[in-house]
């Protein structure tokens, strides 16, 4: 993958990790002052679904910034975008979607063949308690 791309790759990475964490920040401040406030105006319900909601989106951004750290460091590795199993370059588009991507399409494909798994098949088991 050539410099200028994996630039504006870690340009782009860098961007929506500063989104992630001001949502996270926002998302925490929020928290704090429904607390006080939503349990004066709405029942114990009403207040225990918004909270697993915010909880929940935490915990997908959680997630991504895992996923844009890791991609972080494999640019810094100088292995970003290339694949771990056959060396193969890695399509940007496949990195846009997954920029956490390892592996290439081919070898994702093998891979969770032989393991009968997809890489995201179910919620962890904490997000699975929130459906």
């Amino acid at each position: 993958m050539n410099p200028k791309t994996v630039s504006q790759l870690k340009s782009e990475l860098l961007t929506k990790r500063e989104t992630l964490l001001n949502l996270q920040a926002l998302n925490k401040k929020s928290a704090m002052e429904d607390d006080s406030s939503m349990k004066d105006v709405m029942d114990r319900s009403d207040v225990e679904e918004a909270w697993f909601a915010k909880e929940r989106m935490s915990q997908h951004w959680k997630v991504e910034l895992r996923q844009i750290d890791t991609s972080l460091q494999r640019i810094e590795a100088g292995t970003f975008g290339v694949c771990e199993e056959c060396d193969d370059e890695i399509p940007v588009k496949r990195l846009r979607v997954r920029p956490d991507a390892n592996l290439c399409l081919n070898c994702q494909e093998a891979h969770e063949k032989e393991t009968g798994s997809t890489r995201m098949s179910s919620p962890s088991p904490s997000l699975q308690l929130l459906h």
